[in-house]
């Protein structure tokens, strides 16, 4: 017996016990500060991203140890400000995507879940037009039509003098205005008053958080979960075949809408073609090879627009409106340069044109600045690899070979030592200075680089139009008075709302509001 105990020992305990003293004394991120249990396993970060809490509580680990933190055994943290353009800018093939990634799509992995290079530079190169500022304007009308439903929908709220949830509302606005750009219909979320036409993309976002930030085991994960017969996890891959069966059945719609139309079109040219991104994307060739997408990737794209598409603009809209709100003075001025930059708007021009929002608000292009810098929607860490043999020099540390280094949005647009002891503050005029204007190039709500959001223009034009227009039509306010007091006695400034992420961060709670229209 006491043999066994001693063979026990010698194959279970010993092997753990050496494997801590080398994660804790020997391994080369061994000299970075962070948790302990971060620096011997990853299900440290798992239970970061369960708890909703992922970004936040880096942020507090980079106040408390500086620019560099090791949040997993192979993984650092790093909010120095050299980090973003060494990275993400001129990382290129040598910064890889890590293993994070594979847990963000199906079998078949997307744009924004692959990590070769050369797959991903085709894919992207094939896409491109699908998304350049040509085809997004061909396609205003669509934002239009849905904007025109929301000015309804709020009008209607306040001839009532109804309290309302803004974030819902927008929230619905997005989804529609995502079947309408990426699938050439709407999902009618503001129509019916319910987003049950779209499956629960969050759930997907926070399964594929907790999944990937263990990469040992996610392809193992992504096997075997969905036969767990616990309720809330099967809810949770529920969603996410959901997703999938979307996707797919819009493809294949499209598709057969396509063939159609290249039937009607050798008897009779249409006089005008309706645009929508995944038609584009049917058709769109590749430059150097000529073919087409398959099917079966045309799919996993949709899936990536469902995804991306129906959280992160609205998210971002939400938060934008929520600083407005609470800083009163920065609210007027924004509406001030709307009303007198812009004319009124008709029954025949629900919302201002790209052309005009773009070149005629110079204060409210720095409010989604600063909104993208203090509330960065996309808060994931954007883990790479390093592979280059000799590793990299990051603020005078070397990082070897092999290491996952990423930056978190939120804990780099936090740094104090980048933008100061007021980086809580939301304050559009911190881009005056010529020094923080320049750092504009650093922030990475899109991304950076050959990986940057592919749907940069359609989010921005999205976002300065809905801002602009509703701006110009309607008078906001916080619906709880004791909010308000609050805001007045300035107790909101330097404050961060209450945040959760799933890799995505929004809102914890509604945004009451209520409205009154100006005409």
């Amino acid at each position: 017996m006491f043999s066994a105990y001693i063979n026990v020992y010698a194959i279970v305990i010993v092997p753990c016990i050496a494997y801590l003293v080398y994660q804790r004394y020997f391994h080369p991120l061994a000299c970075y500060p962070g948790p302990f249990w971060a620096s011997i396993t990853d299900l440290w970060q798992v239970y970061q991203f369960w708890t909703l809490r992922q970004p936040y509580t880096l942020t507090e680990l980079h106040e408390r140890y500086g620019s560099f933190v090791r949040y997993g055994p192979d993984k650092l943290s790093i909010t120095a400000e050299e980090v973003v353009p060494l990275v993400y800018q001129k990382g290129g093939r040598l910064m890889p995507k890590t293993e994070f990634y594979d847990a963000y799509g199906a079998n078949i992995p997307n744009v924004f879940g692959m990590r070769d290079e050369n797959a991903h530079s085709t894919r992207r190169r094939l896409m491109a037009h699908s998304f350049s500022i040509a085809t997004v304007k061909g396609m205003e009308q669509y934002l239009d039509t849905n904007i025109a439903i929301m000015r309804q929908k709020i009008a209607k709220y306040a001839s009532e003098q109804q309290a309302f949830d803004l974030c819902q509302v927008l929230h619905y606005y997005t989804i529609d205005v995502l079947g309408e750009l990426a699938f050439g219909q709407s999902f009618h979320a503001q129509i019916n008053d319910d987003e049950k036409s779209v499956p629960p993309v969050v759930e997907h976002s926070w399964l594929a958080a907790i999944t990937g930030a263990w990469p040992m085991m996610t392809a193992i994960l992504k096997r075997w979960l969905p036969f767990i017969p616990q309720p809330g996890l099967q809810k949770l891959f529920r969603g996410r075949a959901d997703c999938a069966k979307l996707a797919a059945r819009n493809v294949q719609r499209n598709l057969g809408e396509q063939r159609v139309t290249e039937q009607a079109y050798e008897k009779a040219p249409p006089s005008q073609e309706r645009r929508d991104i995944i038609t584009s994307l049917i058709k769109a060739t590749d430059p150097q090879t000529g073919k087409h997408l398959a099917q079966k990737d045309l799919e996993s794209e949709a899936f990536g627009f469902i995804i991306a598409g129906t959280h992160t603009t609205s998210a971002t809209t939400s938060l934008l409106f929520y600083h407005l709100l609470h800083a009163p003075e920065i609210l007027q001025r924004c509406i001030a340069e709307v009303d007198h930059n812009l004319g009124p708007l008709a029954s025949d021009k629900p919302a201002y044109s790209m052309n005009e929002v773009e070149s005629s608000l110079p204060y409210l292009k720095l409010c989604v600045r600063e909104n993208f810098r203090i509330t960065p929607v996309f808060t994931m860490p954007l883990a790479r690899r390093v592979t280059s043999p000799e590793g990299i020099i990051v603020a005078g540390r070397h990082i070897k070979q092999g290491t996952s280094v990423a930056v978190c949005n939120h804990a780099f647009h936090h740094n104090a030592d980048i933008w100061g002891a007021s980086h809580n503050h939301f304050d559009p005029s911190r881009w005056d200075v010529p020094e923080i204007n320049q750092r504009a190039r650093y922030l990475m709500h899109f991304g950076l680089g050959g990986r940057q959001c592919l749907g940069k223009t359609v989010a921005l034009t999205n976002i300065y139009k809905v801002m602009s227009t509703l701006l110009r039509e309607f008078d906001f306010q916080l619906a709880d008075p004791i909010e308000q007091e609050k805001v007045s006695k300035g107790e909101f400034v330097g404050k961060l709302p209450e945040l959760d992420s799933v890799g995505i961060s929004n809102l914890r709670q509604p945004l009451w509001v209520t409205a009154r229209s100006k005409d």
